[in-house]
């Protein structure tokens, strides 16, 4: 797992992105990875494997987790630099960044759309505009495409 990934892995727990099976499975990657550390094990370990038990366990491995509104950030650009790429679905992809950040309320202190708190907003619009399409517009799913990468750069480069 590179620094990156590892960072937005961070970020989905403190985002309360995370299940218990995900942090075992993260234990099992860094220790197939061979990262060892007796919290690795402690959390393999665990018994019973419930969240109140590998939860801390998974925190006494992190030297400093990110405050919750550093994470959602984290969080946004992990993704957003994935539909900037263009390698992937920028559909796809924006609906798993809502479901990472499924916690975090994009309805609250905005100036005038959701998700203009974090400056998502275009791109939130974009993602539900696709439902105004006709069922065979394949050229305005494209067209949306597009500009979902293009604002998704854009966020990258103001932020």
């Amino acid at each position: 797992m590179n620094e990156e990934n590892e960072n937005y892995f961070i970020a989905k727990y403190v985002a309360g992105a995370c299940e218990t099976d995900d942090l075992i499975n993260y234990a099992n990657c860094k220790l197939d990875n061979g990262v060892y550390s007796d919290e690795l094990l402690d959390i393999i370990d665990a018994e019973p494997k419930c969240w109140g038990i590998v939860s801390p366990l998974f925190e006494s491995l992190i030297a400093q987790l990110p405050s919750f509104e550093d994470s959602i950030n984290l969080i946004i650009k992990y993704h957003l630099k994935l539909i900037a790429s263009e390698k992937v679905d920028p559909f796809i992809q924006f609906r798993q960044l809502l479901n990472d950040i499924n916690n975090f309320d994009l309805y609250e202190n905005v100036a005038k759309y959701a998700g203009d708190n974090v400056g998502i907003e275009h791109l939130y619009g974009l993602y539900y505009a696709r439902d105004d399409l006709d069922v065979n517009d394949n050229d305005g799913v494209v067209e949306i495409s597009v500009l979902m990468q293009e604002k998704s750069k854009k966020w990258l480069s103001e932020h």
